[in-house]
């Protein structure tokens, strides 16, 4: 253990998603996302593109967070959905395409 930090989870395997959840088809997984999401944040319109059965989740956040809160929120959802759905959930945010204004006059690309 270095200055503090605990590694002893480094080596752990992720939870897996219950039978429960594997049982579900996509469209009641997502429904039941989707209703734990706003019920947690209804203030953030954020939507679910996407629920696998291995505890995969997608989500699209399309109100303005700003990125030093983005992290700690993606978080704490995370760890609610988690408590309140199936612990084998992982929260994934699709990727944000480039929004600066002054790369995109340029005509300059960023391929992420």
């Amino acid at each position: 253990m270095k200055r503090g930090i605990n590694l002893s989870y480094a080596n752990e395997d992720s939870p897996s998603a219950g039978v429960l959840w594997m049982n579900m088809t996509k469209k009641e997984r997502i429904k039941i996302l989707q209703e734990s999401i706003n019920l947690f944040s209804p203030e953030i319109d954020i939507s679910v593109m996407d629920a696998h059965d291995n505890g995969q989740v997608s989500i699209v956040i399309k109100s303005e967070i700003g990125i030093n809160d983005r992290g700690s929120f993606l978080l704490n959802l995370e760890e609610n959905l988690k408590s309140t759905i199936d612990i084998g959930i992982n929260l994934w945010h699709e990727a944000i395409g480039d929004k600066s204004s002054l790369r995109n006059l340029r005509g300059i690309e960023v391929l992420s």
